[in-house]
């Protein structure tokens, strides 16, 4: 599973998070692989859509988060003025991984 988060410039005010995740959703395919969406409504006007995505290289899920975006603000009339910034992917560092598979140690 690969984070790729799209940031968005939105041009006025947009409906609310659970309104756009579901706008974001209805487009994503089966073979896009899209396990899961997140959306953050930042300060003046900047959407960040997190993207959850099964795919095997970091350059294909950006690919699938990039179309899926594109084909949201093509159809979705309230996001059809807005346009991409960036996106990218989410690293984690290696340290965190390890820290997530290792067994919880105690301090007492």
């Amino acid at each position: 599973m690969r984070l790729i988060h799209v940031r968005i410039r939105l041009p006025g005010t947009p409906g609310s998070s659970e309104s756009l995740k579901a706008a974001f959703h209805s487009h994503t395919t089966p073979e896009d692989k899209v396990g899961h969406l997140s959306v953050h409504l930042g300060d003046g006007g900047e959407l960040t859509v997190g993207f959850f995505i099964s795919a095997a290289t970091l350059s294909a899920a950006e690919t699938v988060a990039y179309a899926v975006t594109l084909r949201a603000l093509d159809s979705v009339p309230a996001l059809q003025q807005a346009y991409v910034t960036s996106y990218s992917a989410a690293l984690v560092l290696a340290l965190f991984d390890r820290m997530l598979q290792e067994p919880e140690r105690r301090t007492e």
